[in-house]
């Protein structure tokens, strides 16, 4: 699965939004806040399934970059894989 995120440079690293899933983490260089996204969202992928409820539909990215709230940011992608189903015990 491939999503969406805006990294923005700060005074200590840099944070990270996933904005399709409502994300917000941090890393002190772009990989580690790509990191950290990933953990993130496989987190939250993995609450939506146990709750049985489907993951938002992401937004076109150009909603994104016609944003002038988001003018500064870096836009990248990750790849997550989406959870396994689990069996019932």
């Amino acid at each position: 699965m491939r999503l969406l995120i805006m990294l923005e440079q700060t005074e200590a690293g840099f944070a990270v939004q996933v904005p399709d899933l409502a994300i917000m983490t941090y890393g002190e260089t772009i990989e580690a806040a790509k990191r950290a996204a990933c953990e993130a969202i496989q987190i939250n992928l993995e609450a939506y399934q146990d709750a049985g409820q489907e993951v938002p539909e992401g937004q076109a990215v150009s909603s994104y970059l016609e944003n002038p709230e988001f003018r500064d940011l870096l836009f990248a992608y990750v790849e997550v894989q989406e959870p396994k189903e689990r069996i019932a015990a």
